[in-house]
């Protein structure tokens, strides 16, 4: 018998010609699950905003604030009026409170007329005495703006300029009569016994003095 022939299902592939020897096998570690979850170490850093950037930023939006509030008050407040002012005596001036002596003068009674009694005026009225026969009338009104207006409404006529005064002769009792408008007030000394211009208008001088 000859020799079995061998059973060829199919068309052996050649071998490769050109592939060389294998090299040596290597054993690659297969990575762990900690290791697949693991955040990457190679993280890009955000870049930081500027910290001039920042501060303009709050800068700007604290404007925007201001301008937004001070909108808001101008144009709410557009359909209401303005109040009028209320006129109203100075709370700097001084307070019209007579002196109880000037020199050798000692004060007797007082009248007080405050503004809406009898006008729209403070009045003060004292009398002082220096003796029985040196007796003299404190006059102060307030407010007042005009020397010669107030002389008129008081019924003073024949006025002259004494100092830093201006006398005359009252109209009622023809009793001489000198004044002085300082700080809105009416200073007014009246003589009773017949007193000369030139010393009631320093007697209103030294009022003036003892009561600013």
């Amino acid at each position: 018998m000859g020799e079995p022939s061998e059973n060829h299902d199919g068309p052996v592939d050649p071998q490769p010609e050109e592939l060389g020897e294998a090299g040596p096998w290597r054993n690659v570690p297969k990575p762990t699950m900690e290791e697949l979850t693991a955040p990457s170490a190679e993280i890009v850093d955000t870049p930081q905003m500027p910290l001039v950037v920042k501060v303009v930023g709050l800068l700007l939006v604290a404007a925007l604030l201001v301008l937004a509030a001070w909108l808001g008050l101008m144009l709410g407040g557009s359909d209401t009026p303005e109040p009028s002012p209320t006129p109203s005596i100075d709370e700097t001036l001084w307070v019209m409170e007579t002196p109880t002596t000037l020199g050798n003068y000692v004060r007797g009674e007082v009248i007080s007329t405050p503004a809406g009694t009898k006008g729209d005026r403070d009045i003060v009225t004292a009398k002082y005495s220096k003796g029985a026969d040196d007796k003299i009338v404190l006059l102060l009104s307030r407010p007042e703006d005009n020397l010669d207006t107030y002389l008129e409404n008081a019924g003073v006529e024949n006025t002259e300029p004494v100092a830093d005064a201006t006398c005359g002769t009252s109209v009622d009792n023809a009793a001489p009569v000198c004044a002085r408008v300082v700080d809105e007030t009416a200073i007014a000394v009246v003589g009773i016994n017949d007193q000369d211009f030139v010393r009631l208008a320093s007697t209103v001088e030294s009022f003036y003095a003892a009561l600013k």
